[in-house]
């Protein structure tokens, strides 16, 4: 489906949502640059998807573009909007997103010379700027631009890898319901593939990717797991959200020995220590959850090289609420068997041997 058409598919009260503030008159935006070939203007646009006009961010999440190369009256079309002003479009870019909290990486650009079209690929998400911070996850945007005889931008249309119900839900969803999102600054000796996985998966749902994503997940893992890095066993310790789930050869999930429902506001993690481990599966978001755990037995210390393979003997278990310091028992035993695979500071990726070898990737929250 077309981004236009996606538009005009959205209930009319939906569409009305996206108007979050007034976004003032249509104006002037100055001087235009004429005559520019398609190469010239692919790559200012290419610098200010990624870094903005005067490097104040990606121009999708500051609003920092360069006006001469667009018509004032461009047309700006996604699946939750349309506007054909230039200087109104950026005004909404500058109030849409925090800046400091979000992000844009250009993936691709070409140009198309018979059409006189250039054509991008971004992925970008992070927080709005609304009182309840919501968080838009990580999502891809197809983008064209279209240039008119002058050789400026008439219209700039996006497609999302995420429907665009998807997109107002997130919009309107209160921080606190969010998938788990790690702050964690990037290391400095993080290899760049983690640093691309990481930001695909972070604060996301385990059942939000779209199967291009999914394949470029796919492909990120087995490349991080293939170079078999160094196993830093203190990394471990904390807590680790389920962010992603690959099943095994043979469609086989995890073994979490938690009986819990799968609601789209409920969310898995898990808690090291140097010999133990909880397995945590939320029941009615954070205020009720059941939480099973019990020895880690890690079965050659003397190894610092993946995988690494533990037993996790579950010895206790319990439905918790409030602060958790009280719990009803749950009559719960059990052995798990699993591989870690890469160990991270911000990022884990592990292999479960009892239910038939899924891969998990886990975000470290702290």
């Amino acid at each position: 489906m077309s981004a236009s058409a996606e538009v005009e598919a959205l209930p009319n009260e939906l569409r009305q949502y996206t108007a979050l503030a007034p976004l003032g008159a249509a104006t002037s935006t100055g001087e235009k640059l004429t005559n520019l070939s398609l190469q010239q203007i692919a790559e200012t646009l290419a610098r200010d998807l990624e870094f903005g006009a005067n490097d104040n961010g990606g121009y999708f999440i500051s609003g920092d573009l360069t006006p001469q190369i667009f018509r004032d009256d461009c047309t700006f079309i996604d699946p939750t909007n349309s506007v054909s002003s230039l200087s109104r479009y950026q005004n909404a870019l500058k109030i849409l997103f925090e800046p400091e909290s979000s992000y844009v990486h250009l993936l691709d650009m070409s140009m198309n010379e018979e059409t006189n079209e250039i054509y991008a690929k971004i992925e970008s998400g992070g927080i709005l700027q609304l009182p309840w911070k919501a968080r838009i996850s990580t999502y891809q945007s197809d983008i064209v631009y279209k240039i008119d005889h002058e050789g400026l931008i008439l219209s700039q249309s996006q497609v999302w890898s995420i429907p665009a119900s998807q997109a107002l839900k997130e919009t309107f969803t209160p921080s606190f319901l969010n998938p788990p999102y790690s702050n964690m600054a990037k290391p400095d000796d993080e290899p760049e593939e983690v640093t691309k996985l990481f930001e695909l998966v972070n604060g996301r749902d385990v059942d939000s990717y779209s199967q291009e994503m999914r394949f470029e997940i796919a492909d990120l893992i087995t490349e991080i797991v293939d170079k078999q890095y160094s196993w830093n066993r203190n990394d471990l310790e904390g807590k680790w959200a389920l962010a992603y789930l690959q099943p095994g050869p043979n469609g086989g999930g995890i073994d979490r020995r938690i009986p819990f429902p799968e609601l789209p506001f409920n969310h898995n993690f898990q808690i090291f220590t140097t010999d133990s481990v909880t397995n945590v599966g939320e029941l009615l978001g954070p205020l009720l959850e059941v939480r099973v755990g019990g020895s880690l037995v890690e079965d050659d210390v003397s190894s610092l090289s993946t995988p690494k393979r533990f037993t996790a003997n579950i010895e206790n278990g319990g439905i918790c609420a409030g602060n958790f310091d009280k719990c009803i028992p749950l009559p719960i035993r059990g052995e798990g068997l699993f591989d870690g695979v890469y160990l991270g500071k911000r990022l884990r990726i592990g292999q479960n041997l009892n239910g038939g070898g899924a891969r998990v990737v886990q975000i470290k929250l702290k």
